[in-house]
């Protein structure tokens, strides 16, 4: 018998005072799903699906929530890693379209880590973020991010032009960047 997983949008108890404490505690529970999904060399689907969910909504969040903001406190002009960000937000959305095994898990992990230290890490763009929103926008920041609803799941999908690792998913993403940069903000 599989055990239930927790996926609630409402990561933060209580609620969070600051979008960064939000998002910090996201983060921690997005890799212990990751964890989950490949503990002991078993592959746990539940687990996969509930961390795939989790970071699309997560990503959702920043690209939705978090960036826009910062572009607003920066009188128009986007974060200056906000291009790095968004080309790894693509690679980790584009390897969440396989079907998912241990290999995969690897994989994402190996991306995870490094652009969570990216946000969250001493001088990080979160730490960025909060001197640049003040504490009355990045706390309603915070509870707009706690109400944000789920994202659209599409099927895993295995054909031609899916990306299984990391270093092929970036250098697309890349590749797509440059080829529309109107895209970033």
């Amino acid at each position: 018998m599989t055990t239930p997983i927790d996926v609630g949008p409402s990561v933060a108890t209580p609620p969070a005072k600051r979008i960064t404490d939000y998002l910090v505690s996201d983060h921690v529970r997005l890799v212990g799903l990751l964890a989950r999904a490949r503990d002991a060399n078993t592959f746990d689907a539940n687990a996969f699906a509930a961390f795939r969910r989790g970071l699309l909504r997560h990503i959702a969040i920043e690209e939705k929530l978090l960036f826009p903001a910062a572009r607003r406190a920066r009188a128009g002009r986007p974060l200056a890693r906000a291009y790095e960000l968004r080309i790894e937000h693509a690679a980790l959305t584009s390897l969440l379209v396989p079907s998912p095994d241990l290999r995969l898990c690897d994989e994402l992990g190996s991306l995870l880590a490094p652009h969570d230290d990216k946000e969250e890490g001493p001088g990080g763009v979160y730490e960025e973020c909060e001197r640049l929103l003040g504490a009355d926008e990045s706390s309603a920041l915070a509870a707009r991010a706690i109400e944000f609803g789920e994202v659209r799941v599409a099927p895993h999908f295995d054909g031609h032009g899916v990306y299984r690792t990391a270093e092929l998913a970036l250098a697309s993403a890349r590749r797509i960047k440059r080829l529309r940069p109107e895209s970033v903000s």
